[in-house]
């Protein structure tokens, strides 16, 4: 305000408003001369120190809280992507449990091996300490021939069962 005016024109009690506006609230938000917001300052502080009056703090606090919102919950994407891949994992595993559990009795349904088998392992098991080498290949021979025959009773039993 310059003293040859008697009253402050429009301008002056705009940047009156603001200034009070900037001191009352400790920041100037903008278009607030930074001198005369420093002389304000200066003169304020020099008053109480730049205490508060519990009033004041009070006002603010609420004023603050008032404005203030609350944090946006963002989605959980990471935790509903990895619940869905373990629940993904437990039905791929339950589905190979009831796949495992459902199969065949195929031991049962496949025939013994033939007494003349076991003995012929058995005779190629003891050859072994034999010193004579022709002994050994009788053994081995004897095996290989029963051994032939189940396998022959073996398949055939398979392929009934599973039609191949």
């Amino acid at each position: 305000m310059t003293p040859d005016d008697e009253e402050p024109t429009a301008e002056e009690l705009e940047e009156a408003e603001r200034l009070a506006r900037a001191l009352e609230r400790g920041h100037a938000p903008g278009g607030v001369p930074e001198d005369a917001l420093g002389a304000a300052a200066l003169l304020r502080f020099s008053k109480d120190g730049g205490a508060l009056e519990p009033e004041r703090a009070e006002r603010i606090l609420e004023e603050a809280l008032s404005r203030a919102r609350p944090p946006v919950s963002k989605p959980r994407r990471r935790y509903t992507l990895l619940g869905l891949l373990g629940l993904a994992a437990a039905g791929a595993a339950a589905f190979l449990l009831v796949v495992k559990t459902q199969a065949p009795e195929a031991a049962a349904l496949l025939p013994s091996p033939p007494r003349e088998l076991l003995e012929a392992q058995l005779a190629a098991a003891t050859a072994k300490d034999l010193d004579e080498q022709t002994a050994k290949n009788t053994a081995l021979a004897a095996l290989d021939d029963q051994t032939a025959r189940y396998r022959g009773v073996l398949y055939a039993t398979l392929r009934e069962r599973y039609g191949r």
